[in-house]
């Protein structure tokens, strides 16, 4: 009851403060994750970028905490997401059962992830649709694409066919989860699945899910895997959290992002442990069919992580490692481009441009007017964003500026991008401060860090005053617009 309170009373406050004509500004949603609590943030986007916090509804489900990893709690980008016409919303929940107490007892549980659906009214506040299981074990991103009605009803349009939109979730968790009495639709290893979703917002799955390998539980295998020893050490995370293949996963075994190209005909997965990207082809009746993959060429090990396109629809990927030779090994994180061929095929374009030293290059936006330049946040060395120029009408990508710091709390941990009336703006979730006890530092309230973009020369200013700091500490991932 006090989480509807909360809400309807925050609902309340938006719309009294929304009387201008609908979407004559814009909002942005930033995900809590919150250990048993999964929260969506509402702001309210100004013409000037600012953010004013309008909305905080739940879930219905429960996010990850810091079981993962101390500042990227998901491994992943793209955990919340807005369909094409920013009538839907959906979210992630990975229904983790308890946070590691930091004593080295990893939690490996059965719980089942699931997908939230919200509609978004016009002035950008949210309102539940439904909760249903994400087919796998801790989802982590989401894609979704419009998908237009092939008929017309009888003409009178009383029941004329309605668009529809076509949703995938990318599940990490698994596959050495212990033996689990999982629905058998329950797919218990890593996995895309798919779900048709109404112009409601009710969900229903698509059959069957296909499986994503995340490499072998040991370091016998190529890529970054698990060594004997962990990644204690590099990750600054407990060394028992790097268990390969349960659930919650590791972090370099889990994949990190789903995103459909923008034609809509395939989907694309990047899979850190194996330095894997994987391309799935999408039939009309919304199926995913066999990938075709592309293995990084070793000793490098990129591990590629978060993607985007650029206007002609080159793929930017970015990659946590990507000037490595062994791992763990810092300030080496890179973008890559390439072009998709029609059977999966990668065409290489720009090979691990370095992002300027910053390590964990991770998420990626493009500004969306004029497309000419990337963002690449990482959350540790640099512990900011870079930016880089991007040639649409060739996919190559260049360095602008190495990976600036942006003010506490750092920790950037995804991005996202608006536009209003001729100018644009990155928001980044800035989640990674936790305090210090030598010498004392109180921990800063994670907040949305909001920037506005120069779109002739690619920089950015921060904007005053436009950065609420209202989130979790450390846990709050998952970062939409409009």
């Amino acid at each position: 009851m006090r989480r509807n309170l909360v809400s309807l009373s925050a609902f309340a406050l938006f719309c009294g403060a929304s009387a201008a004509p609908a979407r004559a500004d814009g909002a942005v949603y930033a995900m809590t994750n919150a250990l048993g609590n999964n929260e969506v943030k509402v702001y309210h986007r100004a013409s000037d970028g600012n953010l004013t916090l309008a909305q905080t509804i739940w879930t219905g489900g429960g996010g990850s905490g810091l079981q993962l990893a101390a500042v990227d709690s998901l491994g992943s980008a793209g955990s919340i997401q807005l369909d094409p016409d920013h009538h839907l919303l959906f979210v992630v929940n990975t229904e983790s059962a308890k946070e590691n107490n930091g004593a080295g007892a990893y939690n490996s549980d059965c719980r089942q992830g699931s997908i939230t659906s919200f509609r978004v009214a016009a002035n950008g506040s949210l309102t539940f649709v439904e909760k249903v299981s994400s087919g796998g074990l801790f989802p982590n991103s989401l894609t979704v694409k419009r998908v237009k009605a092939s008929n017309s009803g009888n003409g009178r349009g009383d029941d004329k066919a309605k668009d529809s939109d076509l949703l995938y979730v990318l599940n990490a968790g698994g596959p050495e989860v212990p033996v689990c009495n999982l629905n058998p639709r329950i797919v218990n290893r890593p996995n895309i699945t798919g779900f048709t979703v109404d112009s409601s917002g009710h969900m229903e799955q698509v059959n069957p899910a296909r499986e994503i390998d995340p490499g072998p539980s040991t370091s016998t295998g190529t890529g970054e895997n698990c060594p004997a020893t962990g990644f204690a050490g590099f990750t600054g995370a407990p060394e028992a959290d790097f268990q390969c293949g349960l659930n919650p996963p590791s972090f370099p075994r889990s994949p990190a992002q789903v995103r459909f190209t923008p034609d809509g005909n395939q989907l694309v997965v990047t899979v850190k442990g194996t330095s894997t990207i994987y391309v799935f082809p999408v039939g009309e009746n919304g199926r995913a069919g066999s990938p075709t993959t592309t293995q990084a060429t070793l000793p490098a090990l990129p591990g590629p992580f978060g993607v985007t396109f650029d206007k002609n629809s080159h793929l930017l990927v970015t990659e946590l490692f990507g000037l490595a030779t062994s791992i763990p090994q810092g300030g080496k994180g890179a973008v890559s481009s390439y072009t998709i061929a029609r059977d999966g095929n990668l065409m290489p374009i720009s090979k691990s441009i370095g992002d300027g030293g910053g390590t964990a290059a991770c998420w990626i936006a493009l500004e969306p007017i004029t497309g000419k330049y990337a963002y690449v946040a990482n959350n540790l060395g640099g512990n900011g964003i870079a930016s880089y120029n991007v040639d649409s009408s060739t996919g190559m990508v260049s360095l602008i500026a190495g990976s600036t710091a942006i003010p506490a709390p750092a920790g950037p941990d995804d991005l996202a991008v608006a536009s209003d009336s001729g100018v644009s703006f990155l928001y980044a979730v800035a989640a990674g401060d936790v305090g210090s006890a030598a010498p004392p530092r109180p921990a800063v309230p994670a907040r949305v860090a909001a920037f506005r973009i120069d779109t002739t020369t690619g920089s950015l200013t921060e904007i005053a005053g436009g950065t609420p700091g209202d989130l979790p500490n450390t846990s709050a991932q998952g970062l939409a617009a409009f």
